[in-house]
């Protein structure tokens, strides 16, 4: 399957420094801290489109998205590389999630209905499969001590359409759709330049992995 987007989220356990001044002058006035309810700061976004990159620096988290992906190495990369500005300007605060989501698409020579119709014999025939004219897998799977929420179905080109924030320049009508949405949980976890490399990389093999599987099981049903 190819790889058409990434994005990868550092949740912060802590406001960015950056918006912190909104919080300590309403506690300054207010003698108490800010409300969960109340909106802090908000955060902003930055397009280069001519990159095919968004960034999105938020109070709570921080954001890269990329789309037109040549390889894993070029995803890698990039998101380095960004991270790396955002600390050069602002130090990050230990995280509390890691997540990358990452979007691949193989192009199918079956129309959709007979796509669909695969998808159904990877299932024990029910009248709910029977009478279903769309299907599609989710679950949630572990790998050490990070999880994978995956899921895998038939699509058409107005469904995926919608799915890329930068739209990719060739789009099948009817494709096998994979997103991988995987992640780490932690109490309090310091962000470094090897933490970051290792997980990004780690997402994206195992993404790739789970792609390979997945469309595996589904052509030994066709």
């Amino acid at each position: 399957m190819n790889l058409l987007q990434v994005i990868v989220e550092l949740r912060h356990s802590t406001p960015l420094k950056l918006f912190t001044p909104y919080e300590e002058l309403y506690r300054s006035l207010a003698g108490k801290e800010l409300p969960e309810k109340q909106v802090p700061l908000p955060g902003f976004e930055l397009t280069i489109s001519e990159k095919r990159m968004r960034i999105v620096v938020d109070p709570r988290y921080t954001a890269i998205i990329l789309g037109d992906i040549p390889n894993i190495g070029y995803c890698i990369d990039n998101v380095m590389a960004v991270f790396r500005k955002i600390s050069d300007l602002v130090k990050l605060p230990s995280l509390s999630r890691l997540g990358e989501k990452s979007y691949w698409v193989e192009e199918s020579e079956l129309n959709f209905d007979e796509l669909v119709a695969a998808y159904k014999r990877m299932y024990r025939p029910t009248n709910i499969v029977e009478e279903a004219v769309d299907v599609g897998v989710s679950f949630i799977l572990t790998s050490g001590e990070c999880k994978a929420n995956i899921a895998f179905g038939p699509m058409e080109l107005t469904q995926l359409e919608s799915m890329f924030v930068f739209k990719p320049p060739k789009l099948p009508k009817v494709a096998n759709y994979l997103d991988v949405d995987y992640y780490l949980k932690v109490e309090q976890k310091d962000i470094t330049e090897r933490v970051l490399r290792d997980f990004v990389t780690s997402g994206l093999n195992y993404a790739k992995e789970q792609s390979e599987k997945l469309m595996g099981l589904l052509k030994e049903g066709e």
